[in-house]
């Protein structure tokens, strides 16, 4: 009887190591490289936006970051008057990430990055409320505990900045 409790307790053990290890290793994922590039991010972080705008959102902002089912980070940022869903999801077979977003007054739009590390730059297109249309660009800098995005657009002319927003894992 012992010799059989030691080896269930042994091939638990054996599962349980490196089901543990790859969860550490998924959590601490370099930003955006492979499927499980942004798990790191999961969990509730306060922001402030020093530029204040509509698409942009207001000076404070909660953000939720969550794992979905279908493997996709899905983000959430609420505010005063402001509500803006985005997810980022890995598209394998071009190592890109996509990130489609829709905001509480009607603006949308989708960003992709194919780079990683502590800095990425997202490029796409945005249509704002009105209807018009613009490319937008987020530069953004990672950590654990701390995230930049600066977020500028571009409607026939240079970039300019939008928002500037720092985030603060809670």
């Amino acid at each position: 009887m012992k010799k059989v409790l030691l080896q269930v307790l042994l091939a638990a053990f054996v599962v349980a190591v490196p089901c543990a290890a790859q969860s550490q290793m998924m959590s601490s994922a370099m930003p955006g490289v492979g499927p499980h590039g942004f798990d790191w991010a999961v969990g509730t972080w306060s922001c402030t936006n020093m530029m204040p705008s509509a698409m942009g959102g207001p000076s404070h902002q909660s953000m939720t970051v969550t794992r979905t089912n279908a493997g996709a980070i899905m983000y959430h940022s609420t505010g005063t008057n402001f509500d803006n869903t985005w997810y980022n999801v890995y598209a394998a077979k071009t190592r890109t990430w996509w990130s489609p977003f829709i905001v509480s007054d009607g603006s949308y739009g989708t960003e992709s990055s194919s780079m990683t590390g502590k800095k990425m730059v997202w490029l796409g297109s945005a249509t704002n409320a009105s209807g018009s249309n613009m490319q937008i660009r987020d530069t953004v800098t990672y950590s654990a505990t701390k995230t930049t995005d600066l977020g500028e657009y571009k409607s026939g002319g240079a970039w300019k900045e939008q928002y500037n927003v720092t985030c603060m894992r809670t």
